[in-house]
């Protein structure tokens, strides 16, 4: 049946996803008042690692604890520490399988895992999902500080002081603090609860800006850090596999010292600029492609929300569950084909390439497409795969894109090859800039859709 649900024809009217992007610009001021502290941190992190050649270990939920692993731009010898994991190394990292992806071997469960801390260690222990932290951080914190290892928690204010109350001022427990309440945070007027997980964008944001002053910690002692390489760039990622068996620094760098707080403001800086800049221009799409979604979910079709780079709203408190979510969306275009049905809405929150599988999958079912990608300027030197897809194919312009009625394409507008940090001697960027954007893209598109929907149970 037809719905009745209209779009918002002003296109400069505020919607209920706009708050959220208003909350992370917020939020990323804060986190500049707050740089000093961030910058200690990481001052204490590298101290420990390069005069005790400790490990960089992060732990908590999935979704903190894998976002700079194996990011564009990250410290490539981050692991997870995952005390209960057995582990699965391979004698001979040379004859790993070349035609798949490293991240997907055996071999990388070994590489990027680690059961064992001691004193010469940093962890970084956070949480996304504040429903884990409740049931785990207490037992992850008594194991890590009795093995004196150095324990920086990434944590709201009201955790943190019931942290310091237990444990007491110590050394190795430092705080990186934030002012976001839990569960959602955008009140939708005939919504019954808050929508939209704040703490799931602050808590990478400040995880990012760590990195940013870690890597200048490095660099006022005479260290270039290991940066993992854009898998754009090294595909497969079998290239950079010396990063991860052979070194945690680069060698033979004249090394450049950068003020301290330098990187994070200019991380800080390209975020917000990002993000203030991808509704202006576009907000009519986003409206649009909220429409058809609260359509299609007022109809009884389904939402499917393709998401990748750490992106897991699954059993998030503030998420309305109106989706069915596929987390690194991109490599589930087949089982895409099983489900999807006329007027099924697929959301694509993607990368820098286009996905033409995903768009044959979409138009065979007959339903529509919003399919959000960053355009690049600057063409890869080889044509790029990511798992079973591929090649991949990359556009300077989303007008290059083939036009269709059931489409919706929309400019992330996110650097072309993600990482936005330019460190002094070396060519390579880092610091991904995809992360927290596609977070706050993703509760956008939420936000917006319930919005309509509520708006429609009121009249």
């Amino acid at each position: 049946m037809a719905s009745s649900i209209d779009a918002n024809k002003e296109t400069d009217e505020q919607q209920a996803g706009d708050l959220f992007v208003d909350f992370a610009v917020d939020q990323i001021d804060r986190c500049r008042n707050g740089l000093t502290t961030i910058t200690a941190a990481s001052e204490a992190a590298a101290e420990r690692i390069v005069s005790r050649h400790g490990q960089l270990l992060t732990a908590g939920d999935d979704s903190f604890t894998m976002e700079f692993v194996w990011a564009a731009g990250g410290i490539a010898f981050a692991k997870r520490w995952k005390p209960d994991l057995a582990l699965n190394l391979q004698e001979d990292p040379s004859a790993l399988n070349t035609a798949v992806p490293y991240y997907q071997t055996a071999d990388y469960e070994g590489q990027m895992y680690s059961r064992d801390v001691n004193s010469n260690d940093v962890v970084l222990l956070g949480y996304e999902n504040e429903r884990l932290e409740q049931a785990h951080l207490e037992a992850y914190t008594n194991e890590l500080l009795a093995a004196n290892a150095c324990v920086i928690l990434f944590a709201s204010e009201g955790i943190a002081r019931d942290v310091q109350t237990r444990y007491g001022s110590r050394e190795n427990l430092i705080l990186i603090t934030h002012n976001v309440p839990d569960g959602g945070i955008i009140d939708v007027p005939g919504w019954p609860s808050k929508i939209c997980s704040g703490r799931s964008f602050i808590q990478r944001l400040n995880l990012w800006v760590f990195q940013t002053e870690l890597i200048g910690a490095f660099l006022r002692r005479g260290k270039m850090p290991g940066i993992l390489l854009s898998v754009t760039y090294e595909s497969p990622q079998i290239h950079n596999l010396p990063l991860i068996h052979s070194y945690r620094f680069v060698p033979a760098f004249d090394v450049t010292p950068v003020k301290e707080g330098e990187l994070g403001e200019t991380y800080l800086n390209a975020i917000r600029q990002i993000l203030t800049s991808i509704i202006p221009g576009q907000r009519q799409k986003f409206r649009q492609g909220a429409q058809w979604m609260a359509e299609a979910i007022e109809n009884g079709h389904k939402v499917f929300a393709l998401l990748i780079h750490g992106v897991n709203p699954v059993d998030l408190p503030g998420d309305p569950h109106l989706f069915t979510v596929y987390v690194e969306g991109d490599a589930m275009y087949p089982e895409l084909g099983k489900v999807c049905a006329k007027d099924d809405v697929a959301l694509f929150l993607g990368y820098n390439w286009y996905p033409p599988e995903l768009v044959e999958t979409v138009d065979a079912a007959e339903g529509k497409l919003i399919l959000c990608i960053t355009t690049v300027q600057n063409q890869p030197p080889r044509p790029v795969m990511y798992g079973s897809q591929g090649p991949l194919l990359h556009v300077n312009s989303l007008e290059q894109l083939p036009k269709r009625n059931s489409h919706i394409h929309i400019d992330e507008k996110w650097s072309e090859y993600d990482a936005v940090l330019k460190i002094p001697d070396y060519t390579v960027p880092a610091a991904s800039s995809s992360r927290p954007v596609l977070n706050v893209l993703y509760w956008h598109f939420v936000a917006d859709t319930v919005e309509l929907l509520a708006k429609k149970k009121l009249s």
